[in-house]
């Protein structure tokens, strides 16, 4: 399965470290979005009315406290939200929607960037020129 390239321009060199780390995001981050359809799309929708109100702030802490808040578990682990996943999240509702992009999802380098997304079922146009 060939990567999706990161919505995020990387400021940092790929290694192969960063690669390896990259790719295990990339497969954890897919496997729970192809097991949270639902769960994605309310994190879309609540990301997008942050954005429709022109809310600032640590986007990544709202949409964690968004999902503790309705019981949506993010993460593959017993906690609530894995901030290791917003990586992914981030950057698949930003090839969703690409006006997310800047206002108010605002991107940090990540080793995700290094490999990138893998596709997801529900998202067929993923990965298409914005």
């Amino acid at each position: 399965m060939k990567p999706i390239k990161s919505p995020h321009e990387r400021l940092f060199t790929i290694s192969g470290e960063r690669l390896l780390n990259g790719r295990r995001l990339a497969e954890e981050c897919q496997r729970w979005m192809e097991a949270n359809h639902d769960a994605f799309f309310a994190i879309y929708g609540f990301v997008k009315s942050m954005q429709s109100n022109e809310r600032a702030g640590r986007v990544r802490d709202r949409v964690a406290s968004f999902c503790v808040d309705r019981n949506i578990k993010v993460g593959s682990d017993p906690y609530a939200f894995n901030n290791d996943y917003w990586a992914g999240i981030s950057r698949y509702l930003v090839l969703h929607d690409g006006s997310l992009d800047g206002a108010p999802i605002k991107f940090r380098d990540s080793d995700i960037d290094c490999y990138g997304l893998l596709p997801v079922s529900y998202l067929p146009g993923l990965g298409a020129e914005r």
